[in-house]
């Protein structure tokens, strides 16, 4: 019989899950109510914020932030080239435009130097994005806006349970977005929601999930909105979910941790470094490597998915039109990076037959994994420390 193949993410939902689905359905608690607020409020405990608001996507949650803080057509939203395509499909949706900035030379987040060169009249939000729950550098950015009477808003949605020196990340600005999608520490299917310390930011964006309206069987059509609502059946999955936050974050330290350790002295691949003191947590194992298509081939043969970094976000010509140049940081990563099978019910056996792969394979590619753009190998192998410049920005996480 041949061996199971790997995926690149692996995670299960139990019996406590399903039976909490099944409370609802018996209930008749179908819809956005009672489990749902429930849901929020255990959420808001959890972080620390007084206000926490429920949506279809992390997508949603982004175009919430957006709308409740008056993101409008001819707007100018900040966003870090190295990301997900949402974050700025979220502005663009509110009717923003967006503009990109590079990442930092030894990390995939927003290098928040740069900033503030990107900054026009027409700026209105910048929007961070603490990839694979590495903590972009809020103060500095904080700073940044404060100064120029911007928005803030904290693109969370691969960092729930991440923690920084000033707390968790996604509560320290003007919303924090966060995704429940399959691939996220904690997982609802489907979904997302938005943390806020502003009252009037979460009423506004409770109406507009609900087409602009507070109380749907008394309505008044003064606002616009749209149906972005939560359902019960999703929030009783999260519930459970969020029991089981302390175990998730163990689990997947612990897989970080064994493909560091197991990967270490293989010239041809390094593994991303992740700070867990205080409390940054690797949603996905990130490596670079030489000869990615050849390494990705090789190890599909053997049955074992790895993917490759998502593309820059200036090489979307609908974006706009951008010079390369302007993203040496970001080509770097987006040439060498690739996501490693992680996740939080990864079998060890699998983990072992993915670092026995890398082993196997190592003679047959080539150690180039060095890129004078951006990636240094000192960085990245052995636990040497970060460029002094970067110090600050790493040790908020």
């Amino acid at each position: 019989m041949s061996e199971a193949r790997i995926p690149f993410w692996y995670t299960k939902l139990g019996a406590a899950e399903s039976e909490a689905v099944a409370r609802c359905i018996r209930d008749g608690r179908l819809s956005q109510g009672p489990v749902t607020e429930e849901f929020e409020q255990e959420l808001a405990s959890f972080l620390g914020v007084p206000h926490v608001v429920a949506t279809t996507s992390g997508s949603a949650a982004l175009y919430l932030a957006a709308a409740g803080l008056g993101i409008r057509a001819g707007d100018e939203v900040i966003v870090p080239d190295r990301t997900f395509m949402a974050t700025a499909h979220a502005m663009m949706l509110a009717g923003a435009n967006v503009r990109l900035v590079d990442a930092e030379p030894n990390r995939t987040v927003i290098d928040a130097s740069l900033i503030e060169a990107a900054i026009t009249s027409r700026t209105k939000a910048i929007v961070p994005v603490h990839l694979n729950g590495n903590a972009a550098d809020i103060r500095t950015i904080r700073r940044i806006a404060a100064a120029h009477g911007l928005f803030v808003i904290e693109d969370a949605a691969q960092a729930f349970g991440s923690r920084s020196v000033d707390g968790y990340l996604g509560t320290r600005t003007d919303a924090g977005c966060f995704s429940l999608g399959v691939t996220k520490l904690i997982t609802t299917g489907q979904g997302g929601f938005v943390a806020t310390h502003d009252l009037a930011l979460a009423q506004r964006m409770r109406a507009f999930r609900s087409h602009g309206v507070h109380d749907t069987y008394d309505s008044s059509y003064e606002h616009f909105g749209f149906n972005l609502k939560f359902t019960d059946i999703a929030a009783s999955i999260g519930l459970i979910q969020l029991g089981k936050v302390a175990a998730k974050i163990d689990a997947h330290r612990s897989v970080y941790d064994f493909y560091r350790k197991a990967l270490n002295g293989l010239d041809f691949v390094r593994v991303s470094p992740v700070d867990s003191n205080p409390g940054c947590v690797p949603l996905w194992t990130e490596a670079f490597v030489a000869d990615r298509k050849r390494v990705i081939l090789m190890l599909d043969k053997g049955g074992i998915q790895v993917r490759p970094f998502l593309p820059s976000l200036h090489v979307s010509s609908y974006l706009g039109s951008f010079d390369d140049n302007e993203f040496p940081h970001s080509n770097a990563f987006g040439r060498q990076g690739i996501f490693l099978p992680s996740g939080p019910d990864m079998p060890d056996e699998w983990l072992e037959r993915v670092a026995a792969a890398f082993q196997e394979i190592a003679p047959l590619i080539g150690k180039d994994v060095l890129d004078p753009a951006g990636f240094a190998r000192a960085t990245i192998s052995r636990g040497s420390p970060p460029a002094r410049e970067h110090q600050e920005a790493r040790s908020q996480c």
